[in-house]
This record gives structure tokens, C-alpha cells and sequence, in this order.
């Protein structure tokens, strides 16, 4: 019998995807707006401080 290998898993990052997407549209966004891209409220509620963490972290350009 031979075994069928499968491509390993990638692991989805709800909150840096949240982050991405408020980035790319240069401003916040709404619960409504993540509800109308797919996010349920379960994720929203767990995901949103870290997404918002994490979009701070990146949108902070260092002035030299």
C-alpha cells in the first residue's frame, strides 16, 4: 500500500489578514466592512486588538 503525501498546511493569520486589508484600503474599517469580506463576529471580537497592533506596528514609519 502507498501512502499519498500531502503539501503541508498553511497556518491562516486572521489578524495580520485583518491588518493587510486596512492597510491596502489606507484607513479603518468597520465591522461591517470585515463582515462584508467573509469575517464572522466570532472572529472580528477575537482577532481585532492584535489586528489593530499589528497595523500600528506597520504603519509607523521611523524618521531618521
Amino acid at each position: 500500500m502507498q501512502t499519498q503525501t500531502y503539501p503541508a498546511a498553511v497556518a491562516r493569520s486572521i489578524a495580520h489578514e485583518m491588518a493587510d486589508l486596512a492597510l491596502e484600503r489606507g484607513e479603518g474599517m468597520t465591522r461591517k466592512d470585515f463582515q462584508d469580506l467573509g469575517y464572522t463576529n466570532e472572529q472580528i471580537d477575537s482577532y481585532s486588538k492584535q489586528a489593530a497592533q499589528i497595523h500600528s506596528r506597520l504603519s509607523v514609519r521611523r524618521v531618521r
